[in-house]
């Protein structure tokens, strides 16, 4: 039923997308007073370079980490992500990136979609979409988050850069609100090579970070997700985002594999001082059907995946000089960020959770933007977990987008 209700919105955004660029736009322009926007981020800073009805935009970050003992230390450009789209009209517009991460290793497309802009509160986007799952998944550019690296709530729990195929609505409310609504397709809970080996799965101490079948793959399971933010009032932003959706993708041995994920999410940002956080809610059915799945496939398998993950965050951040030097146009940033998450918060029967991955961190550390498009990073992150285990780092990096 769930698969059924994704496809028929998939095809309802499709109809009514076709049906507009028909009567609505009949002639492929673009008015000059279009040429003269630009597109604007998360925050609200210069996000896409105009020429004409194309735009370049993208991201990257180079980082060292140095890992507190016997850990090898490491450098790795992480990500280089190029951008481009294209205005048909002054309503329909394409617009893609793609992400070649760990130095061109692992290229990936992030996004291509196209947008029918028909009203500011409705307006259709259907391809491969980001889904609007937290903030940090839609807006993940180096420089809009404080430390080198990314909460580890939006790896290990939201799987950031998460996308999928598919099409739905999106717009502006009355009173501060903002929506998305979309049809994706689902993730995969378990993906065997062609001998029969595990190839990819979600497991108990990565969640679903490891489902490299995001955007691409068996299209039997899709799913619905969704963001409802508002900033109504000035510096808040309050925010909950949903998804639902099967990932068992015809596999009789694993059964529907409902997926069930729910986050709420905060900022409130005074007199230089920003205050975040998050916390993060994953139900799947079926874990142990699942879990049985990889075993057979595998006998020496132990990583098992919980029915249930649970994790939040709660983040402060003071900008130096906004009383130090208010006239200055550089930030320089102080934060500290507080994480608990259990990636086995509750397991299935028969299953027992590993200690280690009940976990906590504390990052510290400065973000320096001589530019908003530019932050140069040093952070610290403690780690520990119930097991009394856990690798601490030293983290510096340079991130930027255009």
């Amino acid at each position: 039923m769930l698969r059924k209700y994704g496809v028929f919105v998939m095809g309802l955004v499709m109809v009514m997308a076709m049906g507009f660029s028909v009567q609505a736009v009949p002639k492929i322009e673009v008015p000059q007073e279009e040429l003269k926007q630009i597109e604007k981020d998360e925050e609200g800073l210069q996000r896409v370079g105009n020429l004409g009805r194309f735009h370049f935009f993208g991201y990257g970050q180079a980082e060292y980490t140095d890992f507190v003992g016997a850990t090898p230390n490491q450098v790795d450009f992480h990500w280089l992500t190029l951008g481009v789209g294209y205005d048909f009209t002054d309503r329909i517009k394409m617009r893609a990136e793609l992400d070649m991460e760990h130095s061109f290793k692992e290229p990936e497309l992030e996004f291509a979609y196209i947008d029918f802009l028909i009203k500011p509160w409705a307006n259709a986007r259907a391809g491969a979409i980001l889904v609007p799952m937290g903030v940090i998944n839609e807006h993940h550019e180096p420089p809009l988050f404080y430390g080198v690296q990314r909460p580890e709530i939006y790896r290990l729990i939201i799987p950031t850069e998460w996308q999928g195929i598919g099409a739905g609505f999106h717009g502006e409310l009355p009173k501060g609100f903002d929506y998305e609504l979309y049809g994706l397709s689902s993730l995969t809970a378990v993906q065997l090579d062609d001998t029969g080996a595990i190839s990819q799965s979600f497991n108990g101490s990565e969640g679903f970070h490891d489902d490299h079948t995001i955007g691409e793959g068996p299209g039997r399971d899709f799913g619905a997700a969704g963001r409802l933010e508002y900033k109504g009032v000035p510096g808040l932003r309050l925010a909950t985002s949903f998804f639902v959706g099967n990932t068992g993708q015809g596999n009789g041995a694993i059964g529907g594999g409902l997926l069930s994920m729910l986050e709420g999410d905060a900022k409130y940002s005074f007199q230089g001082i920003d205050l975040e956080g998050i916390v993060a809610f994953t139900n799947l059915t079926d874990a142990g059907n699942i879990n049985n799945a990889l075993l057979a496939a595998d006998p020496t398998f132990a990583d098992f995946v919980g029915s249930q993950m649970l994790g939040w965050y709660v983040e402060g951040a003071y900008h130096l000089f906004h009383h130090l030097l208010p006239e200055t146009k550089h930030d320089l940033v102080f934060f500290t960020r507080f994480e608990n998450f259990n990636t086995q918060h509750k397991m299935p029967v028969g299953f027992a959770a590993d200690p280690a991955n009940d976990r906590r961190s504390i990052t510290t550390g400065i973000s320096y933007l001589p530019i908003p498009q530019v932050a140069i990073k040093a952070d610290y992150t403690a780690n520990w977990n119930m097991s009394n285990a856990g690798v601490d780092r030293f983290n510096v990096g340079i991130g930027f987008y255009y």
